[in-house]
């Protein structure tokens, strides 16, 4: 596959809505505890941001609920009460003892209506708290369309964005791509594996075709395999003294996702992992990746987090490596046992998809960068995306599913 030279484009504000803040749950991250992140309908507000701007926003509704007094009961019987005026009693005689025994009566609903007004209350209350994103505080894109510029003119684009989690979508390789959801960094699981490859990339260079050097596994890793596998890691059999050619440790890296081999990568290029991902965090920061944190070469590792604009950046810029993109679009691996692996990614090869990374781990949910191919304007664009924090099922799958129905949305291959 060709390595993809696009250009640095800019992008125009379209309207746009912003959220505020809502409260946020506690998750643990262990096996089987995850869910989709949720956020209030009436609580949402809505951002759309581009290029080279400061997004304007409007509130989504126009519903807001009060601040409740100390007492919820309390709270429930002054929205009831009537209002009072200040003046004069009624005189003697029967206005008197009918004007008496108002208060008593209007006392009397007050109590018969306190209890339903605080269900009410409490109610709506819980579900905003119960309906808070876990991920910060909620943003989600409006039904707009989004104009941005691109090498043959400005393009018109309404992508259907994920409803939960975020996303984030650049043509022709923005530096600030379009984007939705929250911006707060999430676990990346291994879609880490995209800085790995980079990094390994940029201090040895692999030209397109070629195998590379061969570097040789080490005795320390192999015998990890047991512990990696009792932990369900996802790896490659290896055996100590094997050998790899370079273009093999990173289709083992993209194809299948293996754990291994991103830390005998960090061996490799830098002596082991903690100089390896010093290495990570420097070139993040040079790509201008500021949300973007790295930990450990795999992305196994919860506390190595980032966002999906971040990852896009990243996505953009390994795809102008000839190495990365020969690699990054391979269907299928084969390891030392001769057994055929797919592709993690099901849209490869397919809807113009070029290339791609997943990554799943309960405390991330399911990740996916990815490249693909568009007509818009009558002319071939590329477009870079990343779906992040679908909390949708036990594998990579939700991710995929929300990327397919977002490319589908902004034009055909």
């Amino acid at each position: 596959m060709k390595p993809y030279d696009v250009a640095t484009t800019q992008a125009t504000t379209p309207k746009t809505t912003k959220a505020a803040a809502v409260p946020s749950d506690t998750r643990a991250h262990r096996a089987g505890d995850s869910g989709p992140a949720r956020v209030p309908a009436a609580a949402t507000r809505v951002t759309d941001h581009v290029a080279g701007s400061a997004p304007t926003s409007v509130p989504v509704t126009a519903a807001l609920v009060s601040a409740p007094a100390a007492d919820p009961a309390a709270a429930g019987s002054a929205a009831i009460a009537p209002a009072t005026a200040t003046g004069p009693g009624p005189g003697p005689g029967p206005h008197r003892r009918a004007s008496a025994k108002r208060p008593a009566a209007l006392a009397g609903r007050r109590r018969s209506l306190r209890g339903p007004a605080a269900l009410v209350v409490g109610a709506l209350l819980a579900l905003v708290a119960g309906c808070a994103d876990d991920s910060g505080p909620a943003t989600r894109t409006a039904p707009v369309t989004a104009t941005v510029s691109a090498t043959d003119g400005d393009l018109t684009l309404q992508p259907d964005w994920p409803k939960d989690g975020q996303a984030a979508l650049s043509v022709d390789g923005a530096r600030t791509p379009l984007t939705s959801g929250t911006a707060k960094p999430t676990p990346t699981a291994s879609v880490a594996k995209v800085m790995t490859a980079y990094v390994f990339l940029k201090a040895k260079p692999l030209a397109a075709g070629s195998s590379g050097p061969s570097f040789t596994i080490s005795a320390e890793e192999a015998a990890r395999s047991a512990d990696r596998l009792r932990r369900s890691e996802s790896l490659t059999p290896i055996t100590a003294g094997e050998t790899f050619t370079q273009r093999r440790a990173l289709e083992a890296l993209m194809v299948v996702s293996a754990n291994n081999i991103a830390h005998e990568i960090a061996r490799w290029v830098d002596g082991g992992d903690a100089a390896f991902v010093a290495r990570m965090n420097r070139t993040a920061r040079e790509l201008g990746m500021t949300n973007t944190t790295y930990t450990d070469p795999s992305g196994y590792d919860p506390a190595t987090v980032s966002t999906a604009a971040d990852q896009v950046k990243l996505f953009g810029a390994a795809m102008r490596d000839p190495g990365f993109a020969s690699i990054a679009g391979v269907p299928s691996y084969t390891d030392s046992a001769r057994a055929t692996k797919p592709n993690g990614n099901s849209l490869l090869g397919r809807d113009g998809v070029v290339a791609g990374k997943t990554g799943f781990t309960t405390p991330a949910g399911a990740n996916l960068v990815f490249a693909a191919e568009r007509q818009l304007n009558g002319r071939k664009h590329l477009i870079i995306g990343a779906v992040m924090s679908q909390h949708r099922g036990k594998t990579a799958a939700a991710a995929i599913s929300e990327s397919e129905k977002l490319l589908t949305s902004v034009g055909k291959p």
